[in-house]
């Protein structure tokens, strides 16, 4: 499993281009946007899963915008699925908004420590 961890980045937004595939987990202290394909599980402070992009595993984070694909389950305190998003996933959260266009088929529970069901 591939792991990307650094301290220093801390503050700092890693990408994930949209060409990039990655097999394998991500692990990131910091604001991450995903505009290619992840296959594994996301742990980070912030996601953005950009237009192009896809995610199939486990999403653990803080703040979580869905603007692509996700597949699997999300665990997020405050979650946004933009119109257009297209998510199969069973979500736990403290905070849900759906745009008019988005497409959600799942389990939705609300909880108040969304995070530390994950």
């Amino acid at each position: 499993m591939r792991e990307l961890k650094s301290a220093s980045s801390i503050g700092r937004t890693l990408s994930i281009p949209r060409t990039a595939t990655i097999e394998g987990g991500i692990d990131y202290p910091g604001p991450l946007v995903i505009e290619g394909t992840v296959l594994g599980d996301v742990n980070c402070l912030s996601l953005v899963v950009a237009q192009h992009g896809v995610v199939e595993g486990t999403i653990k984070s803080e703040s979580v915008t869905v603007i692509g694909e996700v597949t699997g389950e999300i665990f997020a305190e405050e979650l946004t699925l933009k119109a257009d998003c297209l998510v199969n996933a069973d979500i736990v959260h403290k905070k849900l908004s759906l745009e008019t266009g988005s497409f959600f088929e799942g389990k939705s529970r609300r909880h108040a420590t969304p995070l530390q069901l994950a």
